[in-house]
């Protein structure tokens, strides 16, 4: 699968795990460009929360860091996130959400 269909399909899992809650809508990018993929507005909090949706990687070899073979490679947030509060979701191949 290419990376861009991944990141897709990534997305879309993301949108169903925040859209099995009732108190939650889901907004997307138009385009998909941009510091954030999602931005959830929560019905009963009357909050917002902005999230950008990554598809889990893993290293490829051991590094001269502390970093080994197969490790979650960890994804942080822009500057301009940052300043958005925006939050990491991982998305794993098998379905699994981890929102950081």
């Amino acid at each position: 699968m290419r990376k861009a269909d991944k990141g897709l399909v990534s997305e879309a899992l993301a949108q169903a795990y925040f859209a099995r809650d009732p108190n939650l809508i889901v907004f997307t990018a138009l385009g998909g460009v941009g510091p954030i993929d999602l931005v959830v507005f929560n019905s009963k909090t009357n909050e917002y929360t902005n999230y950008d949706v990554k598809t889990v990687s893993y290293r490829k070899s051991n590094t001269k860091y502390a970093h080994k073979k197969n490790d979650r490679i960890n994804r942080s947030p822009s500057k301009i996130q940052q300043a958005m509060n925006v939050k990491i979701v991982y998305v794993y191949e098998d379905g699994k959400i981890i929102v950081k």
